[in-house]
């Protein structure tokens, strides 16, 4: 991602290490990290330098190194503490989102989705409103201080969303959660385009040669903050119980509340060691500027009709607007032209936070012994990008620079793109995959789960299926129609029960039949299949067959003999095992307090699947009601390599040609832009995530892939660019 930084745009959150072209420099042929105040040339090497050793440049680093931290200023450490801190709330709120608005609020995938990236949108959105409020009248320093506070109440907002209220109604958890990520949005929005370039405004003209370390530690930061809370967050919400729920969410979001609460102590802190400057009110009128010389040009067109004078159609502006100014708005206007199919790759990019992560619910994430959560796998991303900066850099680059080959942006620029839809020819493919093994039901398709308590076979009549269901066995089937179905069951020497049963599309009707009264008797539960949750557990039905009117006490153990569940009975109950850990499990069985069922251990309960537990006087009968987990998460490595070598590809190189083809006056006007390409780019995914275009997940990425190959032909064939 980006940071908005006065009239430079700063590269941002985990790219950034590294050396990168200064696009705020001319094209001079020299390579520093981007600072938006001072253009300094590298050092040549004069007639009287040392002799040459054979490693020049690692003696050079740390000699000057040693010299440029001898007087760093104090107040930089300040600004880095509160950047690392701030990150982490972020993409640590962020990472278990998604998870959040599907298992804890229960919105459906789409809504989650549509919901998730209205988010993102806003947080990219409101950049430019931070940029005037510091330029206009608060300042850097008023700004980041006043809307990190609404930033932390923000995060302290959603932390209270995610506790269960007494009656167990969502309504209010919804609409605090709503407020909350509205705050958070302002603030992390408003103070983007701040802290790098307050943290500039720190050193001194004749500090220019410490500002490379200081980007550099200020975007390791960055680094630091994402990667560890991305990791670290997916853990609290999942290893961790808390307010009688199986997931802790108020952890997982109290955590970054917490680290927001921090950074903005820190701040305040260091608020005496500051350089403070005034705000820039210029920079503030100049998107005014810009928009009104487009409307008075417009405007002067339709009253006064074609000027001869005129050599292009922004003069008609005159004499409101100097010519020179025009000729700026003109150049901009066609690097806006050049940004509009750019935002579909945000909107692929974006999506591993949102889809990606709701598949990789659908995956089975065990390595051996280790179990990752579906909302770690986003920690990948940050991990390699820190890994392909310096490959790109110093290999890849230039040996296609030897062969003449990608050495422009736009052309890298290009490419990045075409390999973020190979991304999502392969998430779609994993989909299928994941559809295939999981045998889901399509729209009017119905499953049966028959599953016999009985210690004698039993007959079993039916539209669809004619035969004989063994003692203690389970049978399952798809019937042809979805009508009220009868099942007519016959044990030897008892008269047939005849059982109706309603069912429903895409739902399994689970169908027990016992004798506990001396008849047969049969009840049903019906299961949506499309129900998988952010819980590495599974769902057990248990039913009690041994008498309705008593209680019983189930206890599910580990080898450790360390309790997993304890409940106290009636007829039936729902509850969730953990299947996280490697350790297989063992079911014990007390029946007015005295022990009749130990089964040893059992190892069936696999993740997100569903099974029945039928408890009877001697034994139980576990039966598989709906498959497990089966496909692994770490298929989606492939997914997040490519997406990743396009990011390097991509965003590193638009930041460069932003920058290039903008005039110096207009350089705030393209960041905005360039910020404003990654806000449509999720808006483009909430109009389809809420259009509910498509049945199937796999044809909407390969969807999402034919659109952002086609809008990088038309990017490609632009002669302007090639």
């Amino acid at each position: 991602m980006l940071n908005l930084v006065d009239g430079c745009l700063s590269p941002s959150k985990r790219w950034t290490i590294g050396l990168a072209p200064n696009p705020c420099l001319e094209n001079d042929g020299n390579w520093n990290l981007a600072y938006p105040y001072l253009s300094v040339p590298a050092a040549k090497q004069g007639p009287e330098s040392e002799p040459v050793s054979k490693f020049p440049r690692v003696k050079t680093w740390f000699r000057e190194k040693a010299k440029s931290t001898k007087s760093f200023p104090l107040s930089v450490f300040f600004i880095v503490g509160n950047e690392f801190c701030e990150r982490f709330s972020y993409y640590g709120m962020k990472a278990v989102l998604i998870l959040f608005l599907t298992s804890q609020l229960k919105f459906s995938a789409d809504n989650s989705t549509a919901i998730y990236h209205t988010f993102v949108m806003f947080c990219y959105f409101l950049p430019l409103v931070g940029a005037i409020i510091a330029d206009s009248c608060l300042g850097k320093y008023g700004t980041i201080l006043s809307l990190s506070i609404i930033y932390s109440v923000g995060n302290v907002i959603m932390a209270v969303s995610a506790i269960t209220f007494g009656n167990g109604d969502a309504a209010p958890n919804i609409a605090l959660a709503a407020i909350g990520l509205i705050v958070i949005a302002f603030g992390t929005g408003g103070i983007k385009p701040c802290v790098a370039s307050f943290g500039g405004d720190q050193f001194k003209e004749d500090q220019v040669g410490m500002l490379q370390y200081f980007f550099s530690i200020f975007y390791f930061s960055i680094n630091a903050g994402s990667t560890i809370s991305t990791l670290v967050t997916p853990v609290l919400r999942n290893d961790v119980k808390c307010f009688g729920n199986d997931q802790c969410f108020p952890l997982a979001f109290g955590v970054p509340a917490i680290l927001m609460i921090v950074s903005v102590i820190i701040f305040v802190v260091g608020t005496r060691f500051y350089i403070v400057k005034k705000p820039n009110k210029e920079s503030a009128l100049l998107f005014y500027h810009f928009v009104a010389s487009i409307v008075v040009a417009t405007y002067h067109r339709i009253k006064r009709g074609k000027d001869a004078t005129c050599t292009f159609f922004l003069q008609h502006a005159k004499p409101n607007y100097e010519d020179s100014f025009l000729r700026d708005v003109k150049m901009v206007l066609r690097v806006l032209v050049m940004f509009l199919p750019l935002p579909i790759f945000w909107a692929l990019f974006d999506q591993q936070g949102s889809r990606w992560t709701l598949q990789a619910v659908k995956m089975n994430g065990r390595l051996g012994s280790i179990t990752i959560t579906p909302d770690q796998m986003q920690a990948l991303n940050p991990i390699l990008i820190l890994a392909f900066i310096p490959i790109f850099q110093f290999v890849v680059y230039p040996l296609f620079n030897k062969c003449h080959l990608l050495r422009r942006p736009l052309q890298r620029m290009v490419v990045g793109m075409g390999i973020a839809g190979l991304a999502f020819v392969v998430a779609g493919f994993v989909e299928l995959k994941i559809e295939a093994d999981a045998d889901l039901l399509n729209t009017g398709q119905s499953k049966v789960v028959l599953t016999n308590t009985i210690e004698n076979p039993i007959t079993v009549i039916s539209s669809d299926f004619n035969g004989t269901l063994d003692r203690l066995a389970t049978y399952s089937f798809q019937p042809k129609q979805l009508v009220q179905y009868q099942f007519d069951f016959k044990l030897e020497g008892t008269e047939p029960r005849s059982c109706f049963f309603d069912l429903q599309s895409q739902n399994i009707t689970e169908i027990v039949v016992t004798n506990a009264s001396g008849l047969i008797e049969c009840g049903s539960v019906t299961h949506v299949q499309d129900s998988k949750t952010s819980e590495l557990s599974a769902i057990v039905r248990v039913f009690n067959v041994i008498n309705n009117n008593s209680d019983i006490a189930l206890m599910v153990v580990d080898s450790k003999n360390v309790s997993e569940n304890l409940r106290f009975l009636d007829a039936s109950d729902v509850f969730t095992v953990a299947t996280g850990r490697t350790l297989p499990y063992s079911i014990i069985v007390n029946h007015n307090g005295s022990l009749i069922y130990n089964n040893g251990y059992l190892d069936e309960f696999g993740e997100n699947g569903v099974y029945s537990l039928v408890i009877k006087n001697s034994s139980i009968v576990v039966a598989p009601v709906d498959k497990p987990n089966s496909v692994s998460l770490f298929l989606q490595v492939p997914m997040y390599i490519i997406i990743t070598v396009a990011e390097v590809m991509f965003s590193i190189n638009g930041l460069e040609f932003a920058y290039s083809q903008a005039p110096a006056s207009m350089k705030a006007i393209c960041q905005a832009a360039w910020l404003w390409t990654v806000a449509f780019g999720n808006l483009v995914v909430v109009i389809i995530a809420e259009s509910k275009l498509f049945e199937s997940q796999a044809i909407e990425f390969f969807f999402l892939c034919c659109c952002n190959w086609f809008c990088d032909r038309d990017f490609c064939c632009d002669d302007i660019l090639l």
